[in-house]
């Protein structure tokens, strides 16, 4: 084969212009976006990692409950307690607890609080704010009870608001707003030593706290519509204190299995 008869023909579809336009292209764009970032300043950077922070912070709750039959005492951040009844819940944000401390509550607890910040505990719409003091709060089935049991509370439930003193009460019965101004508080701690204390309760209020300490599911034989008061201790075995109310209203209770 005679080498000098061999011709290579390249085939340039693309002027000089573009394959060099082509090639600094994507060097330009690298060029273009470190001028971009080198102008943001250094608070921007910071504001980006510090967002993020702020809501995990905003957002990360401790919830403690106890069960029918189980009672808890929890220590919040600033060692102010809750002590559970059964069947409740309360919440809380320990990462801005000092900036703002506040608790969530469903069921009934008392809270003994230490003094300092304004410390609030809601219930729905419904809220409690104090500065240092002990007081109880009843949340069930539509019905709302504060009461105040040293330093001074303030209620606040919808339009209404009031501040109570040592010994006052704020009960709330969809819509109705009343206050009770002398009450023992020995009938609403009750429950903390061991009690079943009833003061002029419905019946179905009576059956759903027994309900409620044991763990059961009860059944009267009828219904009437009467209210209930007795003050007794919580025994081991519940067809006792079942045999108490009944006595008294002439009932007879059956426990569901």
């Amino acid at each position: 084969m005679d080498n000098n008869n061999i011709r290579f023909r390249l085939d340039w579809s693309k002027s000089e212009d573009e394959i060099w336009n082509e090639m600094f292209e994507h060097l330009d764009e690298q060029r273009y976006k470190k001028g971009f970032l080198s102008q943001i300043p250094v608070w921007g950077y910071a504001a980006s990692l510090l967002i993020p922070v702020l809501l995990f912070c905003n957002l990360y709750t401790v919830t403690s409950e106890t069960a029918r039959g189980e009672y808890s005492t929890v220590s919040l951040p600033d060692h102010s307690t809750v002590t559970m009844n059964a069947e409740s819940k309360v919440s809380y944000k320990p990462l801005t607890w000092f900036v703002s401390r506040k608790v969530q509550l469903q069921g009934e607890a008392f809270f003994e609080v230490n003094p300092g910040r304004s410390f609030c505990v809601y219930s729905g719409q419904k809220r409690v704010k104090v500065l240092g003091t002990t007081f109880n709060v009843y949340v069930r089935e539509g019905m709302y009870h504060v009461t105040c049991l040293s330093g001074r509370v303030e209620v606040q439930a919808g339009t209404n608001t009031t501040v109570l003193r040592p010994n006052m009460q704020a009960i709330i019965n969809e819509p109705k707003f009343s206050i009770n101004s002398n009450i023992a508080p020995s009938s609403i701690t009750g429950w903390m030593n061991g009690m079943f204390v009833f003061a002029k309760t419905p019946l179905s209020e009576v059956i759903a706290e027994v309900e409620r300490r044991y763990d059961i599911a009860v059944t009267p034989d009828y219904n009437p519509n009467r209210l209930y008061s007795g003050s007794f201790p919580k025994t081991d075995n519940p067809e006792d204190v079942l045999d108490i109310i009944g006595k008294a209203l002439n009932i007879t209770f059956i426990i569901k299995q």
